[in-house]
């Protein structure tokens, strides 16, 4: 058994600022693979992200790298995809023994349907349960994938009763989920939501929080803009949304303890 392991040093192309973040912190989903019958076996593709604002001057950096597994736990290739910095060194595995491998403390939590789950990744393909073991074990809250954020969000909202979309995992405008609720009159009032699953000590700032207030004068603007984030906001975001934007009913910021709570009401 194995693990991504190693840390990324990053040179942010604005500024130049030098970041040095554990690859453990990234989010990792395995996207795709398949089996060469000719070759020597199975292959599999991963692929590691984060996402941060630059301490120094607030650039959007995106550290986003490819990996393949060919054959079986052998790291046989790795593409570097990162944006808004460059990076010295790149993403390696650590094999694991048997001794290692049973280190790890196994958080228990028992389900509405009295079901034992042990572990995240037993759930992680049933959103619904997933929400509920984060509601009640929020430790594992920052280890989801950047799309398993937007899932989630999406549902919550779903089963408030709105119409939601959620977009696909390209570069989207500011709007992850696109939601539209319709009262009893008849009168549909729609959001962009915009997601961003930070570690607690990446703070959203004030440029992504001007990024998508600017969609709302595009074209099929929403009534309202959401930013909901794993982690929380820093002052001058804050000062955007109460002080500088036309009105405070144009944006909601929305951060870790309001993400908890809404999974507590789910």
């Amino acid at each position: 058994m194995w693990t991504f392991d190693g840390v990324i040093t990053s040179a942010c192309d604005n500024c130049g600022d030098i970041q040095n973040n554990n690859v453990s912190d990234f989010s990792i989903e395995c996207y795709g693979g398949d089996y060469k019958e000719n070759g020597m076996g199975a292959q599999n593709n991963y692929q590691l992200l984060f996402e941060f604002n630059c301490p120094r001057c607030h650039s959007e950096i995106t550290l986003d790298f490819d990996a393949t597994e060919y054959p079986i736990d052998f790291l046989s290739y790795v593409i570097n995809n990162s944006n808004g910095a460059s990076c010295s060194n790149e993403p390696y595995i650590t094999h694991l023994d048997d001794e290692a491998i049973y280190t790890f403390p196994e958080p228990e939590i028992i389900v509405p349907e009295s079901r034992i789950i042990t572990d995240i990744n037993l759930i992680r393909a049933n959103i619904p349960d997933l929400i509920r073991f984060l509601s009640q074990n929020p430790q594992h809250i920052h280890s989801l994938t950047p799309r398993e954020f937007e899932e989630i969000i999406a549902e919550i909202f779903r089963a408030k009763g709105f119409e939601v979309t959620l977009t696909a995992k390209t570069r989207d405008g500011g709007k992850d989920i696109i939601a539209i609720h319709r009262n009893d009159l008849g009168i549909d009032t729609k959001y962009f939501i915009e997601c961003k699953r930070y570690a607690p000590e990446n703070k959203v700032g004030v440029e992504i929080v001007r990024a998508l207030h600017g969609v709302k004068n595009t074209v099929g603007a929403p009534n309202k803009v959401i930013l909901a984030t794993t982690s929380s906001f820093t002052s001058g975001a804050v000062d955007f949304v109460q002080n500088q934007a036309p009105s405070t009913w144009d944006i909601s910021l929305k951060d870790y303890n309001d993400i908890l709570q809404w999974m507590r009401l789910y």
